[in-house]
């Protein structure tokens, strides 16, 4: 009786691991997704770093560049895609103002509850090209 009664609960222990293993794979969906969404962290850091830069040379009272070349060199900021290598639009609008904008691959909005790194509001995505209205005079939070 003390084997068969030992069985079960190992099986019952066995089943319930298995079940909460399979429901963890499927909240945190396939590899492509996984991707796909730290691709777009790595654009949201890429983006959040031009910004700072572009507040720094303002704060230098340097004129707004025309195109996101003219921003000092940096090794710490990339001004391409992750995955395209396409270049980041950048666009001046009247003075301190511009557009950072960027093709996501997720909805950051789809990603609500899950364990990544957080980000300001403000930062918040849709998927596909999405611009985001930043002013050169203000620093932009994380």
């Amino acid at each position: 009786m003390t084997k068969r009664r030992d069985r079960l609960t190992g099986a019952a222990a066995l089943v319930t691991v298995l079940v909460v293993l399979a429901l963890g794979f499927h909240r945190l969906g396939p590899r492509a997704n996984q991707r796909a969404i730290k691709a777009d962290q790595l654009r949201l850091e890429d983006l959040h770093s031009i910004a700072q830069q572009v507040y720094f040379q303002n704060l230098r009272q340097m004129p707004m560049p025309d195109a996101l070349g003219e921003l000092p060199q940096s090794a710490h900021v990339s001004l391409h895609d992750p995955v395209t290598n396409a270049p980041y639009e950048y666009h001046p609008k009247l003075g301190t103002a511009y557009e950072l904008c960027a093709n996501f691959e997720t909805d950051s909005s789809a990603r609500e509850g899950w364990n990544i790194q957080p980000y300001s509001p403000f930062w918040n995505h849709a998927k596909g090209r999405f611009c985001y209205r930043l002013d050169a005079a203000k620093m932009t939070e994380y």
